[in-house]
């Protein structure tokens, strides 16, 4: 192989890099864990590898990959079909608008942005999901799962970035 055929292949491989986490992500997502209830409390996942490529590397994880994305998770997880689809890109444009205030800003401020994303996203799904239902679902689930959605995304987010700065090099 060419030296110029290998740093292509390395360059697509960087430009994959938040499609592939994400994917992995949503796999991390619906491994079924043998605990009662813990589908219900898991963090949101995907939604933190969405906010995450964002803020940092928005045009390598495209809106058609995140609609895929929120499709599959839909269809992996038994919610309405579109809800997660939607969802995901609802909150990738409303961090697009914002980015210029989360970009290169020191992590509690990102993590707070998140925060905000994250209590709109899950406060917007349990609204429609009442609706689409006829029945007005317990907030407290609800509420719960995005507690701790929000306390795990240093975790999460700290990943996400060990990953980006090993393979892309610095954000």
């Amino acid at each position: 192989m060419t030296a110029g055929f290998l740093h292509r292949l390395d360059g697509w491989a960087r430009d994959l890099l938040p499609t592939l986490t994400t994917v992995v992500f949503l796999i991390l997502s619906t491994v079924r864990v043998p605990v009662a209830g813990f589908r219900t409390v898991a963090p949101a996942v995907v939604l933190i590898a969405v906010y995450h490529w964002a803020v940092h590397r928005p045009l390598l994880l495209p809106p058609s990959i995140i609609f895929a994305v929120g499709f599959v998770q839909d269809l992996m997880s038994g919610s309405p079909v579109g809800t997660g689809s939607l969802t995901l890109l609802a909150v990738y444009l409303a961090v697009l608008s914002q980015r210029r205030f989360l970009a290169g800003k020191p992590f509690p401020m990102v993590w707070w942005g998140f925060g905000l994303v994250a209590t709109a996203t899950f406060l917007a799904v349990w609204a429609v999901v009442s609706a689409l239902s006829g029945v007005l679902l317990d907030p407290r689930e609800t509420a719960f799962r995005g507690l701790v959605t929000i306390a795990s995304y240093p975790l999460f987010a700290g990943l996400l970035l060990a990953v980006q700065r090993a393979f892309m090099g610095k954000t």
